[in-house]
């Protein structure tokens, strides 16, 4: 269903956001389930529950952006997990790397690891949305109707 109110790419954009926030909510839970309720609570612990989390949050947020932002109607399997899939892990990459540089300098001022990630969440965001939407779905068919 699409607001006749809005343009398609804020659509996109405001879809995305609810999409990426609950990719970020799933990191959070399985960040906090790895430190808090399985005791991974050294730093060095702490990073290895941060990639760890990142990569389930990751794969989450490709097949919630593939159906319920960009709406790509068709479900190739071997279009999805052999182009789809490694192009949206090679463009969030770059986030990922950020995100992962960013904990450790971020950790050495104190700041609380959950809000550490949660940083490093809106700081992936924007370079997601941009590289995502230019390189894995860029010539996919989507409707927003």
């Amino acid at each position: 269903m699409r607001l006749s109110s809005i343009s398609p790419k804020l659509e996109r954009i405001l879809l995305f956001l609810v999409g990426g926030g609950s990719a970020a909510i799933v990191n959070l839970v399985l960040a906090y389930v790895g430190v808090d309720l399985l005791g991974l609570s050294s730093e060095l612990q702490q990073n290895y529950v941060n990639l760890v989390a990142m990569e389930i949050s990751l794969v989450y947020s490709f097949f919630v952006y593939r159906a319920f932002v960009w709406r790509i109607k068709t479900w190739d399997k071997a279009h999805v997990l052999l182009r789809q899939l490694p192009l949206y892990h090679l463009s969030a990459g770059a986030a990922v790397l950020v995100r992962t540089l960013l904990f450790p300098l971020v950790q050495l001022l104190g700041v609380h690891y959950l809000s550490n990630i949660a940083l490093g969440i809106l700081v992936g965001a924007a370079m997601n949305y941009v590289l995502i939407d230019n390189f894995v779905f860029k010539n996919a068919t989507s409707k927003t109707t």
